[in-house]
């Protein structure tokens, strides 16, 4: 491969890096991974780390020996030498859809004067902000991604909808942005990133809100959790609001460059303690049937008599599919420079005959997980950035 020269790439403000054994913590490790770190990279306990999953990162394991990755949602405990969730615990207030619609109506306000903008999905969690927006007057920009495909017919249907709420209103076809493509132009990093599916659909609706001149962008992040879980009434231990509600990645490597805020309605304080409290000791309710029932007052007939699920999987699928020649490539710079035998070619011929099409939830998880150190062995080493 030639002599191993890392270009550094830009600090990630949301994650940070703690020394174990001395316990300084680090706001990045690019001396470290120019120094050799990045030979030392322990596959098999981040492969481990993504089996445990975010939700339990106080249980992964270091990945680079004696240090361990800080990311949203969790600190550093000195006294216990362990990561901790960093909980917001929700205050059970006064909630009726009176004091509801106050709090978003102040939670609005502190943008007077910036142009706002919000992603168009089709999801309840971001159609009920747009729908908000509408009931207080506030004009906004929607931007989002539309497929033509049979399982995205209901969605496409209230994007169109909901679009005409706007001051200005734009969708993009969904398949000119194919899952997995382009992996190997992602920005460097300091440590491999599972966010690798949609970089070329995340960057293009990025760039077009700041085409449109959009201070701040938001987004339904956290809906789910709010809306859709059960809520455990004053004994609730907390939200963790950094891992669950926010879009750590998108906001390091697209936004916070271009100048943009990009934030979730659904991880304001108030608004997390007005949901809590109005649904306290509610069950889990997938469908969101309460949701659709409680603002039925603002949303749509088509959102709150119905309910409806958009699938990605086909788009994922086919996304893995189309991208193998580009996997095979970043598999073997991936062997070359780590030496690993998942990577080596019998590794590799293995890989790429695993019927991407037909891969189990778990299995597809794991390949991805493999396909993301590779395209941060490359992001490392790339040099046009």
């Amino acid at each position: 491969m030639g002599k191993d020269i890392i270009i550094t790439g830009c600090r990630q403000p949301s994650i940070s890096f703690v020394d174990i054994v001395t316990g300084e913590v680090r706001p990045d490790i690019w001396k470290n991974l120019q120094e050799g770190l990045w030979r030392e990279f322990c596959i098999e306990n981040y492969l481990t780390n993504d089996r445990i999953g975010e939700v339990e990162q106080n249980k992964w394991l270091p990945v680079f020996p004696d240090i361990k990755v800080i990311n949203p949602g969790f600190k550093w405990n000195s006294s216990k030498k362990i990561i901790e969730e960093d909980l917001y615990k929700p205050k059970h207030v006064e909630a009726s859809l009176n004091t509801f619609l106050c709090k978003a109506e102040m939670f609005f306000h502190q943008f007077d004067g910036k142009k706002i903008g919000v992603h168009l999905s089709g999801g309840l969690d971001s159609s009920l902000i747009i729908c908000l927006l509408k009931y207080f007057n506030i004009p906004f920009v929607a931007i989002g991604l539309c497929s033509n495909r049979f399982e995205f017919r209901t969605e496409k249907h209230i994007q169109e909808l909901l679009g005409n709420f706007a001051n200005e209103a734009e969708l993009y076809d969904m398949d000119d942005y194919p899952f997995f493509a382009h992996l190997d132009k992602k920005p460097k990093h300091q440590v491999p990133d599972s966010n690798i599916k949609m970089i070329d659909a995340s960057t293009h609706l990025a760039n077009k809100f700041k085409e449109k001149g959009c201070d701040v962008v938001f987004s339904g992040q956290g809906g789910d959790t709010l809306l859709a879980e059960s809520i455990g009434g004053r004994s609730f231990n907390g939200y963790n609001i950094g891992n669950e509600f926010l879009f750590p990645w998108e906001r390091d490597f697209l936004y916070d460059p271009l100048g943009i805020e990009l934030l979730s309605f659904f991880s304001a304080p108030d608004i997390i303690d007005q949901i809590t409290s109005l649904r306290s000791d509610k069950p889990s309710d997938p469908l969101k049937i309460w949701a659709r029932n409680f603002f039925k007052e603002i949303l749509p007939r088509e959102l709150s008599e119905y309910s409806y699920s958009a699938d990605f999987l086909g788009y994922s699928m086919d996304g893995l599919h189309n991208a193998k020649p580009e996997f095979e490539l970043l598999f073997e710079e991936a062997h070359e420079r780590l030496g690993h035998p998942m990577f080596s070619a019998k590794g590799i011929k293995h890989l790429l005959n695993t019927d991407l099409l037909a891969l189990e939830y778990n299995t597809y998880c794991e390949f991805c997980s493999k396909l993301s150190i590779a395209v941060w062995v490359h992001s490392l080493f790339r040099k046009d950035d």
